[in-house]
């Protein structure tokens, strides 16, 4: 997925928003507009997945907090749209949304595999990141997703993710 620079402001229409939360629906729209011309590896439009992580966490997780809810829609927002912590406040979002984004962000670079970064954030005690990252997980175990895959790529994909997912339920108690 290539990562793109996209300009953000207060949202239209009001110059004093920006200090109040945005509303879901707000950040799904700006979640939408942030992956707008962004892919999955199947080709689909990627704000599919984005979508699927905050029905998933409301699925798993019902008692899910706000703050957990529009994390999970801005949950790879900092990873793949070049949106920064600075960003995300000026828009309005507290701090405990902008720690999940955080904790769940795996930034390109970043030396450490996959493993222990999932024991990271399983240590972390940041419940809500362990939440989102969980929903996450879930919909890129999909079956209809890992069906787009290569079998071998599925696999591993599948055996990484089921493995990772095992680890964070085991976090939460």
């Amino acid at each position: 997925m290539n990562r793109r620079p996209v300009r953000l402001r207060s949202w239209p229409g009001d110059a004093n928003k920006a200090t109040v939360m945005p509303t879901i629906k707000e950040t799904s729209e700006l979640a939408r507009k942030l992956h707008d011309g962004q892919v999955d590896k199947a080709g689909a439009p990627y704000f599919g997945h984005v979508a699927r992580v905050a029905a998933n966490l409301l699925r798993l997780f019902p008692e899910a907090s706000l703050d957990e809810h529009h994390a999970a829609f801005l949950h790879d927002v900092m990873e793949d749209c070049a949106v920064s912590a600075d960003d995300l406040r000026g828009l309005g979002y507290s701090e405990n949304t902008i720690s999940i984004i955080q904790a769940v962000t795996r930034m390109k670079g970043e030396d450490i595999s996959y493993a222990d970064w999932i024991s990271r954030l399983s240590k972390s005690g940041n419940a809500g990141a362990i939440r989102v990252k969980i929903a996450d997980l879930s919909d890129n175990l999909a079956p209809a997703r890992l069906e787009t895959l290569n079998p071998q790529q599925a696999h591993s994909l599948s055996k990484r993710y089921n493995k990772a997912i095992k680890i964070l339920f085991a976090a939460l108690g």
